[in-house]
């Protein structure tokens, strides 16, 4: 596609398509890497009730490194919320194959020869980025909670604080701005920098949370915050019934036209979920999924505040089978997956119990009371734009998008093999295309991403048509047996200015749409 600009477009909702017929809008898995990429099982992980968590990992573009910050956590079967917590660095130069630096900075076991950087404390929560908008001083940004016996004792509810660093290793608190904001939920933020609004996005449980849903703040400076309500309420009529709770949107991240988000999906009883964290159900208590079951399922925004749930509430991170890491709960990483040469890695924190007392009791004992092993970093990969796709069946099934171009070349991200997908160029008045018919299509019947859709007359509806049809074409696929996840068209651009257009036309997008500036007039500043 090279003197093209390109412009794709996702399924996962309706607003770029017309019509859908017979075809099933299918959420789609993660492929897991079949082995954890971390563990504690270094020479200085000696204590049994040490338990690996609360993972941030991004990849360093000007250093070309993958960076990880975890937190090593004290458990004990004698109590359900684990106590201390000490963060350790690690690094990669594949994502796969992780090494734990000797850092000397933080004793543990009388010895500094250790990977950690910050050392123990009562209790530190954290999410991190690389911050494109700000000076190297500050590339680093770090939001977090802390506690201690004295703020227990005063009741804070986790107040909100803000580090920066120059390397993500040794950071600075300003202690002229913190704590920046109260009354946010003890765990598993989502933080995100959106470089067309130029703001910070904060989703985060409110207090109290019970039942628990998503909110959203927004800030341009990581210190004064705006509520912006909430944007996600659990339990509707496609979940079963205990799962009423959402864990988390985290990560929330730009992908696409999209805000994307891994929603942590959890069940207990109905009106009922200190009891049954606490006391384990008789044998032939009917719960599927299982009490503290905890997967990860798909949300998804245009603007980042209004949200919605695919229909197909299938998991995106599918939990592993008994006795594997992640058979209990999945946590993904909490700053946002990684983007390499399409494909998005997620790295998630994988637990073998569930997410109650009785589950992490039965672990210890069936393991000698040693934590160690019960959590690890695992890594799934959306393979590029797999999110969702349309899928058909022996069945034939359509769509038809909204009118466009018309197009120079249409490309699909794929998967027909066994099947076909087919298109054909129609007017806005219903009117098929000559020489672009589905009879004058040559049928895609391969899997991959980037296939062009080609005609047998080998000509290009731009260099033939395009002067004709001034406006848009509607564009309709033909699909069966196959999965659709995304189309493409490009227009020819040899000097750059469409592609310098689109996104400028996306900037723009932004600062209308989602700063609600419409009935304004145009005299008026913005808000």
């Amino acid at each position: 596609m090279a003197n093209v600009c390109g412009y794709k477009f996702l399924v996962i909702d309706n607003q770029d398509l017309l019509e859908i017929n017979h075809l099933k809008r299918k959420t789609n898995q993660a492929v897991k890497h079949p082995e954890p990429v971390l563990t504690l099982d270094a020479p200085w992980d000696l204590q049994s009730t040490d338990s690996f968590d609360y993972i941030n990992v991004i990849f360093d573009p000007q250093e070309q490194l993958f960076k990880m910050w975890y937190v090593v956590t004290g458990i004990s079967s004698d109590a359900y919320w684990e106590r201390g917590r000490k963060t350790a660095y690690a690094t990669s130069r594949d994502g796969i194959h992780w090494d734990k630096p000797i850092m000397n900075m933080v004793e543990v076991n009388g010895s500094r020869e250790n990977n950690y950087i910050i050392g123990e404390m009562f209790s530190l929560n954290y999410n991190i980025i690389v911050d494109p908008s700000d000076i190297a001083a500050r590339r680093y940004k770090m939001i977090f909670t802390i506690q201690s016996e004295e703020s227990e004792w005063a009741k804070f509810h986790s107040p909100l604080c803000i580090a920066y660093s120059a390397d993500g290793i040794r950071w600075n608190q300003p202690d002229h701005v913190n704590p920046v904001m109260r009354g946010v939920s003890d765990d598993l933020w989502a933080f995100l920098y959106d470089p067309d609004r130029r703001k910070y996005l904060l989703f985060t449980r409110r207090v109290p949370n019970l039942p628990r849903d998503i909110s959203l703040y927004e800030s341009y400076d990581l210190v004064n915050w705006e509520d912006k309500g909430r944007v996600l309420v659990g339990g509707d009529e496609l979940d079963p019934p205990g799962m009423y709770n959402l864990h988390a949107l985290a990560p929330a991240f730009l992908y696409e036209d999209f805000c994307l988000g891994m929603l942590g999906t959890m069940c207990f009883l109905p009106g009922a979920e200190s009891y049954s964290v606490f006391n384990r159900p008789q044998k032939d208590y009917p719960t599927k999924p299982p009490l503290g079951h905890l997967n990860v399922q798909l949300a998804y925004s245009r603007d980042g505040q209004n949200w919605s749930r695919p229909r197909d509430r299938s998991p995106i991170i599918s939990n592993g089978t008994p006795g594997s890491p992640d058979a209990g709960t999945i946590y993904p990483v909490r700053n946002g997956p990684i983007i390499i040469d399409g494909d998005t890695w997620i790295y998630y924190g994988a637990c073998a119990y569930n997410h109650t007392s009785w589950s992490q009791k039965n672990y210890l004992a069936e393991h000698g009371n040693d934590a160690r092993q019960s959590h690890c970093c695992m890594l799934a990969i959306m393979p590029e734009d797999h999110w969702v796709s349309l899928d058909a069946d022996n069945k034939e099934g359509s769509f038809v998008c909204k009118p466009w171009g018309p197009p120079h070349e249409i490309f699909v991200n794929a998967d027909a093999e066994g099947g076909s997908v087919e298109a054909e160029l129609v007017t806005p008045y219903g009117k098929v295309v000559p020489e672009y018919s589905r009879g004058d299509c040559v049928a895609i019947t391969a899997n991959g991403k980037n296939q062009l859709l080609k005609w047998k007359h080998g000509k290009s509806p731009w260099e033939t048509i395009a002067k004709d049809h001034l406006g848009g074409l509607l564009v309709k696929f033909y699909l069966k047996n196959a999965k659709l996840y995304s189309y493409t068209f490009t227009l020819p651009d040899p000097n750059g200015q469409l592609e310098q257009d689109r996104i400028n036309a996306r900037w723009c997008e932004s600062i209308k749409h989602r700063s609600n500036n419409w009935g304004q007039n145009s005299n008026e500043p913005a808000i």
